[in-house]
């Protein structure tokens, strides 16, 4: 059964983290981490790692 893939975005929601909230414990501006939530920069695997631990889910669930 092929597990269900979730947005950087939808896991942060689910999490109740603002992008402003995230950013700031991630260290990064909200605009990088919008840009990885649009699509419009696509983060490395060790950010994708540091959202993973961040939101509480594992990494092979987050949609990149």
């Amino acid at each position: 059964m092929t597990e269900r893939k979730w947005s950087l975005a939808a896991c942060r929601v689910n999490a109740k983290l603002t992008q402003k909230e995230a950013a700031g414990i991630l260290k990064m501006s909200p605009a990088t981490l919008n840009a990885h939530e649009t699509g419009k920069i696509s983060p490395k695997m060790e950010q994708i790692k540091k959202y993973a631990e961040l939101y509480d889910v594992p990494v092979e669930i987050i949609d990149i």
